[in-house]
């Protein structure tokens, strides 16, 4: 069951976490912090998966920039891609035959989300303005959540 529950928790914490926040500053309004969500990165995933097409293509592609780039959208996207899909096997895997697979892919998709929160976390220091200290809890619970997948899928090759 954990192996079900963690992955959608992975996807739900990169989509509706805060990620990081950025200071603006205007003539009028002053300096003002904004928050941004992981849905920033990942929101063209998730609306094509709502629409029920695979999330592969342009239309699917994520907008999100940071640095100028939108590698880290692309990241937090197959993470979230392959913890989506990881549940989705860990519900066949409540059969006997498939349970060994669950658990690599549930393995994959932990470490998949880890990848894609430090990449996040080194675009941030290398971001003029930004840095470390810029990254939310969003972002934290989100490794968190990929950390514990490992370990449960790491569980699940032993036979628990």
């Amino acid at each position: 069951m954990t192996r079900i529950l963690l992955p959608l928790a992975i996807v739900a914490a990169i989509f509706f976490g805060p990620m990081f926040s950025e200071t603006t500053s205007g003539a009028a309004t002053g300096d003002r912090v904004s928050t941004i969500s992981g849905e920033y990165f990942i929101g063209e995933a998730i609306g094509c998966l709502r629409n029920l097409t695979v999330p592969l293509g342009e239309e699917c592609a994520s907008d999100g920039m940071l640095n100028e780039s939108n590698m880290v959208g692309k990241a937090m996207s197959w993470a979230s891609m392959l913890a989506i899909g990881a549940a989705g096997l860990g519900i066949i895997g409540l059969l006997p035959f498939i349970g060994r697979i669950t658990s690599i892919v549930t393995v994959v998709a932990g470490l998949g989300s880890i990848a894609a929160i430090g990449y996040m976390a080194l675009t941030l220091m290398a971001t003029d303005g930004l840095g470390l200290p810029s990254m939310q809890w969003g972002a934290y619970l989100a490794a968190a959540a990929g950390l514990l997948t490992t370990i449960s899928g790491l569980a699940g090759m032993r036979g628990r």
